[in-house]
């Protein structure tokens, strides 16, 4: 049954809502039996047979809502179902043909398992063990007397998968590209061996009027992802302070990009960790192609009319190899560790224009504070540890989204390291519907951009203001006068500096 189907039969129904700890309206395996035949061979039968044969697993088999102060001591086993979890569940989670939503404050003492649906994590949550979703395995749940009966479903069908809207993604606003509107699609073949699937993107930047797309093919077998990708696209390396909807809403509004950019052909191949662990290893073997991209006059609503340049680039090709390992970890009951660290490496003996070894390591950390204060600690380091970077290797900060007393991107170079420490808190009195509460902020930040030969200068802002679900103002100081005291009003998305 799709979710959509679910949510209808949903509107139909009391929703269970568990709110209490302890024992809730669910019934263990011996009072609702639950028959099951694995498919030789099959991991995720094996897996599925032996929680089954488990004592005393609960079953839920209706949408259901547990609320923070609910409580499971046990297994549970969600057939056919919605579960929203607040609570804490001190057991495994098995969910087939359901879909499991974790919410910020919800605790999983061990793994979860979801076979044929949806999962929707949280970083607010905290799952001590595995978390393992496989929406490929499908399953069907049929009632059977007084319980159930599980079937796989052997002939799956292709799925198609329109990204975003109707297959159209978010577009991009910029004062290179103006806008960029995509559309794509991924092709799934899930009855194959491997469950191959085909990405396709089309993109059109009205600043060039050109069209450029990517294409990425991978396989999936098991622990691993592996496959090939070619594209002509964009790209920058500055989305690290901005994502790409809050960057272009801050262009159009005030006419500050904070980002520069650069076109590029590109082929490679790909191997990476599926993801289901809290880290994931990556590989990447690839050649590029890349030019430089000049700024327009694009239009803005409160920006000036003068226009920031795009910075050159060096053009020219490289063949590289990246190795990455990304982590996105759970820290106490509602923190969140995010954070990579990349290597890559070109050679223009063996081909390519370039020659460096790049490192660069990032981690942001957000966590509870005194009371329900929030502390939130960001750092990058990046630079040429070998040889000299190209330009199209580079990156800046500056500019309301980092040091609000400097200019937009005013520090760029081969080397940069970019750090700071905030302190929000909650004006909980204040709280609006589905708005939150407007929080009081202090926040310092400090960064140093440079060259091979040249030394380090660091420049520091001090900051201070209010923020509002996705609006922030306030002051900043530079200690040391460089930049002076400066206001500002900037929209700051979650997942931003």
């Amino acid at each position: 049954m799709s979710p959509s189907a679910r949510r209808e039969r949903g509107l139909s129904q009391v929703l269970l809502a568990a709110t209490v700890a302890g024992g809730l309206v669910a019934a263990p395996l011996s009072a609702q039996e639950v028959t099951f035949h694995p498919r030789r061979g099959s991991a995720p039968d094996a897996r599925l047979a032996g929680f089954l044969d488990r004592d005393g697993v609960a079953i839920w088999s209706r949408d259901t809502v547990l609320s923070s102060e609910g409580r499971l001591q046990g297994d549970l086993l969600v057939l056919e179902a919605q579960v929203r979890l607040s609570g804490t569940i001190e057991g495994d989670i098995y969910v087939v043909d359901g879909d499991l939503f974790l919410r910020p404050g919800a605790l999983v003492t061990g793994d979860i398992v979801v076979l044929g649906g949806g999962y929707y994590g949280s970083g607010m949550a905290s799952v001590e063990g595995e978390v393992i979703w496989r929406p490929a395995d499908r399953y069907t749940v049929l009632p059977v007397g007084a319980g159930f009966e599980i079937h796989p479903v052997v002939d799956v069908p292709d799925v198609i998968d329109l990204h975003g809207l109707y297959g159209f993604e978010a577009p991009r606003y910029d004062r290179v590209n103006a806008v960029t509107v995509a559309w794509g699609v991924t092709l799934r073949a899930s009855s194959w061996a491997w469950q191959p699937t085909l990405e396709l993107v089309g993109r059109y930047r009205s600043g060039q009027g050109e069209l450029e797309g990517t294409i990425r093919q991978l396989w999936h077998p098991g622990p691993l992802e592996f496959g090939i990708e070619a594209e002509r696209v964009v790209l920058t390396n500055d989305a690290w302070a901005r994502r790409g909807v809050s960057n272009s809403l801050s262009y159009l509004f005030l006419g500050d990009d904070f980002r520069d950019y650069y076109g590029a052909d590109r082929v490679a191949l790909v191997v990476h960790g599926s993801g289901d662990r809290w880290w994931t290893p990556g590989l990447r073997i690839g050649w590029e192609d890349a030019w430089s991209r000049l700024a327009g006059d694009q239009f803005t609503l409160l920006g000036s009319d003068s226009v920031r340049p795009n910075s050159l680039i060096d053009d020219g090709e490289s063949w590289s190899a990246t190795i990455s390992v990304r982590a996105d970890r759970t820290t106490g009951e509602t923190g969140r560790l995010v954070g990579e660290i990349r290597l890559e490496a070109a050679d223009s003996a063996v081909a390519g224009d370039f020659s460096y070894l790049l490192g660069a390591v990032t981690a942001r950390w957000k966590t509870p504070a005194f009371a329900s204060h929030e502390l939130d600690l960001f750092a990058l380091v990046r630079g040429d540890l070998a040889g000299s970077l190209p330009g199209q290797r580079w990156t800046g900060f500056g500019g309301r989204a980092t040091l609000p007393t400097y200019d937009v991107m005013q520090f760029r170079g081969p080397r940069v390291v970019y750090g700071q420490l905030g302190y929000t808190v909650p004006l909980t009195a204040l709280s609006v519907a589905e708005l939150g509460a407007p929080g009081v902020f202090g926040r310092v930040g400090t960064g140093a951009a440079w060259a091979s030969g040249q030394s380090l200068d660091w420049h520091v802002n001090l900051t201070a203001g209010l923020r509002f679900w996705v609006l922030e103002g306030g002051v900043a100081v530079d200690p040391a006068a460089d930049g002076g005291t400066r206001g500002y009003a900037i929209v700051r998305f979650p997942g931003d500096l």
